[in-house]
C-alpha cells in the first residue's frame, strides 16, 4: 500500500462516518418531530386519510394547510394536522355565494349585456331540441 492510497481511505472513512454521523442526528430530529406531531404521514397515505389525490395533499403543503417536513430525502406531513383536517369535513368546491356577491354578479352581467341583444332575445324564441327516433 502506498502512502496516498492510505490517506485517500483514511479520508473515505472519515467522509463515510460524517455522512452516518448527519443520518442519525436527522433520523433523530424526524424521531422527535414524529412524537410531536403523532406521527408523520407521506402523501399518498394522507390522501388515503383524507380521501383526496395525492397531489391535492401536495397542494394542500404548497398552500400551507399542511406542515411540510423534509427527512432522509422524503417529504411527510403531519399526523394531527391530516386528522384535524379530516375532522373539519371540509367540502370540495367553492363555498356558496352570499345574497349580496349574487346580486353584484348578476349586475356586472346585465351592464355588459347589449340592449340590442335583450330585445332580440325577447323577440326570437329559443329553438326547440329534436326529439331523437328511437329504433
Amino acid at each position: 500500500m502506498t502512502p496516498s492510497s492510505v490517506v485517500e481511505s483514511h479520508g473515505s472513512i472519515a467522509a463515510k462516518e460524517s455522512r452516518v454521523k448527519k443520518l442519525l442526528a436527522e433520523l433523530r430530529q424526524m424521531s422527535r418531530v414524529s412524537e410531536e406531531q403523532h406521527g408523520l404521514l407521506n402523501h399518498p397515505q394522507a390522501a388515503a386519510v383524507l380521501e383526496v389525490s395525492a397531489r391535492r395533499v401536495a397542494e394542500l403543503v404548497e398552500l400551507g394547510k399542511f406542515t411540510r417536513y423534509d427527512f432522509l430525502g422524503r417529504t411527510y406531513v403531519s399526523v394531527r394536522e391530516v386528522l384535524d383536517r379530516r375532522e373539519a369535513d371540509v367540502k370540495a368546491g367553492r363555498p356558496p355565494r352570499s345574497i349580496g356577491q349574487r346580486i353584484r354578479a348578476a349586475a356586472r352581467v346585465i351592464r355588459n349585456y347589449d340592449t340590442v341583444n335583450a330585445a332580440i332575445d325577447v323577440v326570437t324564441p329559443e329553438p326547440k331540441k329534436r326529439k331523437r327516433k328511437s329504433k
